[in-house]
């Protein structure tokens, strides 16, 4: 059965030693299934589901907006 909600990963770039803060602020939003600090690239990956584009935008932006977050990338799963 396909689900009707949108997933999405989140990747996010943080400002130096504020990984922990962005993840903490993050983990309150509705539609996170998960998030975890990574190494590489990127500092923090979301896992987050939404009803649709408009509160995944919703979502996205509200992330971006944090004070700890340099920049955002939004990776949405494809269904075949």
């Amino acid at each position: 059965m396909i689900s009707s909600l949108l997933s999405a990963c989140v990747l996010i770039r943080t400002g130096h030693g504020r990984w922990q803060d962005v993840i903490r602020f993050i983990r309150q939003f509705k539609g996170v299934r998960r998030i975890f600090s990574v190494l590489g690239r990127y500092d923090v990956v979301v896992d987050l589901e939404a009803s649709d584009f408009k509160e995944l935008s919703s979502i996205v932006l509200r992330m971006g907006m944090f004070a700890g977050v340099v920049f955002t990338e939004t990776l949405v799963e494809i269904q075949h």
